[in-house]
């Protein structure tokens, strides 16, 4: 019985594979474009925003890997009232494009031009951002306008997207 065909079915069937799953991994992580990859679901007709945000929170373990020790214990717990009355976000009527930024640590401790893309309230973060974190700002927008409906605090954390809405607010 000749076994090659079932042996090059599976060769190509594991190559396959592994292609999918290095492309699937790539639009996974934190880029710019797989944050507007993301935040594309959230304007898709239909899409249920509530959930879509549910599944955008952050554990403990994602506070702690974004924040300094004792600020991740202070926003958690501050945003805490915000996840319970399960927010939803999402563009208003008309808004069918989304405008990405991005800050890192970085950009922040120094206040770069990336940095100056993000609510005021992200200067005194600096210190409270652990290295090497990367940030992104959000506006859904009509076309060819820049101001809509902006969120902040978007981050690729632990392997999945979590966002934290307006941390500085805990800064205060």
């Amino acid at each position: 019985m000749n076994t090659r065909p079932s042996r090059l079915f599976r060769h190509l069937l594991i190559a396959t594979a592994l292609v999918f799953a290095q492309s699937f991994a790539r639009a996974q992580d934190g880029t710019e474009a797989a944050a507007t990859a993301l935040l594309k679901k959230f304007m898709a007709a239909g899409a249920d925003r509530v959930a879509l945000t549910k599944e955008l929170r952050p554990t403990s373990e994602d506070y702690a890997k974004v924040f300094t020790a004792d600020f991740a214990k202070k926003l958690e717990a501050a945003q805490k009232p915000l996840w319970e009355s399960s927010p939803g976000i999402g563009p208003n009527a008309g808004q069918t494009e989304v405008l990405v930024a991005k800050a890192t640590t970085e950009d922040f401790q120094k206040a770069t031009a990336a940095a100056k893309e993000f609510p005021g309230g992200y200067a005194k973060l600096g210190d409270k951002l652990q290295p090497g974190v990367t940030l992104f700002r959000f506006k859904f927008v009509k076309p060819g306008e820049t101001i809509g409906m902006a969120f902040d605090g978007l981050a690729f954390v632990n392997g999945h997207w979590r966002i934290f809405p307006k941390p500085w607010r805990a800064a205060e």
